[in-house]
């Protein structure tokens, strides 16, 4: 490699690590040599602060760990044969966690006895104490909405909650359960919710008058829009301290968000979808038992909410499928306790309970994105990426100029002190001459009106004279 070719490499070299400009240099109008400013810094440590920032933003705990809050049952036989099932999972008011839970023992018959020390509650393998715990004949409010399908096909099933829904009160009264009632219904939209406040009854027999005047009609195409019917049940009157459940009961599969239009009704509401209705069931804290044809979106929303799911085809009897409802939600446990981590740190909880020898396991992640009720230590961690773009761009500038060696100023002597400008121009000539590249051929070249120096086309100044081309 020649002279030529060694200087162009050390400009390249200089250039990548921001040194010099794009450009090397050019003169102004008299001679004087100018530079390009290097690239700014703080624009440059900018650019690498976002790309970390997306880079965290892809990898935060809340994607990494982000394991749904529904509730999949975890159920463990003991050696006495005891069950302990885990249903609804509440900690929409993190960092306090409900749980609802049921006990049976070999024979499925629920055991309705016990009491608040009979619990060992656990999370990541750290004890805490039970602050509210309500077992059978104590304070124990359910607000339950029943979500019902009242399409042609539905008639029997209209009868059915008719005939069933005194015994449904009465099983939650005598187990000592504060019940209200409600009820929405639905084909392709949303046909009635009883009382106009969106307030729920105590009173069985004025839930039953409601059933009562239902009718079964329409329908004729499937499916039909479950999801605004269950958004609408979300707005309902609850009580604050209430459970609250939903009992959806179709026999059509669900309508979603871009479906054609059905009848004249339109689909076009980013709402009618999965994620977005099990988003408002888990900001509510509810959970729905669903009596509904075996499809992901039923059985999806019941586990995911600690609920239950029946397959309507499978289960002709559909009065005992109310009753096992009403059974299992009279004889629910309530604990409450609070997380012994109550940071918004995004990551995955891992809850034991255990009563009798038997056990039971739910494992839930904390929602929240780093903010400043994060812990102080995983924050920190969390932001050392971010510091070290901000600060390493700044820091190898200056290593790299405290290791180039320093260039002695031009000293100007005799006949030459005089004049330093046309000296500058000269040497600053001189190094433009050495970068150039071969001659480029005539048609690209052009001549300076002032001294005739071929320039190439396109140039402003002329390397030798600095006039204006």
């Amino acid at each position: 490699m020649d002279e030529l070719g060694v200087k162009r490499v050390e400009f390249l070299i200089r250039k990548v690590a921001g040194l010099v400009s794009v450009r090397p240099a050019r003169l102004r109008r008299g001679g004087v040599a100018t530079r390009r400013k290097p690239l700014n810094p703080g624009v440059l440590c900018a650019c690498l602060a976002l790309l970390v920032s997306v880079m965290y933003a892809a990898i935060s705990p809340v994607w990494v760990l982000g394991i749904s809050q529904g509730a999949a049952r975890a159920q463990t036989p003991t050696p006495e044969g005891w069950t302990v099932t885990i249903g609804q999972f509440d900690a929409s008011k993190y960092p306090e966690i409900t749980l609802y839970l049921n006990v049976a023992d070999s024979s499925g018959r629920q055991i309705t006895n016990l009491k608040q020390e009979d619990f060992f509650v656990s999370e990541d393998g750290q004890s805490v104490a039970i602050t509210n715990f309500a077992g059978l004949g104590e304070n124990r409010p359910v607000d339950i909405v029943f979500v019902f399908d009242t399409t042609a096909s539905m008639s029997e099933e209209i009868a059915g909650v008719v005939r069933t829904s005194l015994a449904f009160a009465d099983e939650l009264e005598r187990k000592g359960r504060d019940y209200r009632l409600g009820l929405v219904t639905f084909s392709d939209v949303v046909l009635q919710v009883n009382r106009p406040d969106h307030s729920l009854t105590d009173r069985a027999s004025e839930f039953k008058e409601w059933a009562s005047k239902l009718v079964a009609d329409g329908g004729d195409g499937e499916p039909e829009n479950d999801y605004a019917a269950i958004r609408r049940a979300l707005e309902m009157n609850f009580r604050p301290q209430a459970q609250i459940v939903l009992i959806l009961i179709t026999d059509a599969p669900v309508h979603r968000f871009g479906d054609p239009p059905d009848g004249g009704v339109t689909f076009d509401d980013p709402n009618l979808d999965f994620k977005p209705t099990l988003d408002g069931l888990k900001a509510k804290g509810a959970s729905v038992y669903a009596i509904a044809p075996a499809l992901t979106e039923f059985t999806n929303l019941a586990s995911e909410t600690g609920g239950r799911f029946y397959d309507i085809r499978q289960n002709p009897d559909f009065t005992s499928l109310i009753n096992e409802i009403g059974q299992t939600l009279a004889n629910q446990y309530r604990i409450t306790y609070r997380s012994p981590r109550p940071t918004y740190d995004g990551t995955r909880r891992n809850v034991q309970v255990l009563v009798g020898g038997a056990q039971a396991r739910k494992m839930y992640a904390e929602q929240h994105l780093l903010n400043v009720q994060s812990n102080c230590l995983v924050g920190l961690l969390c932001l050392l990426p971010l510091m070290f773009a901000l600060v390493a761009p700044v820091t190898v500038r200056i290593a790299w100029r405290l290791i180039q060696p320093a260039q002695a100023a031009p000293v100007f002597s005799g006949e030459n002190a005089a004049q330093p400008d046309a000296v500058a121009s000269d040497v600053a000539a001189a190094g433009f001459k050495s970068l150039e590249q071969s001659p480029a051929p005539e048609e690209d070249q052009v001549s300076c009106p002032n001294c005739g120096q071929a320039a190439r086309r396109g140039a402003r100044f002329c390397s030798r004279c600095g006039a204006r081309l």
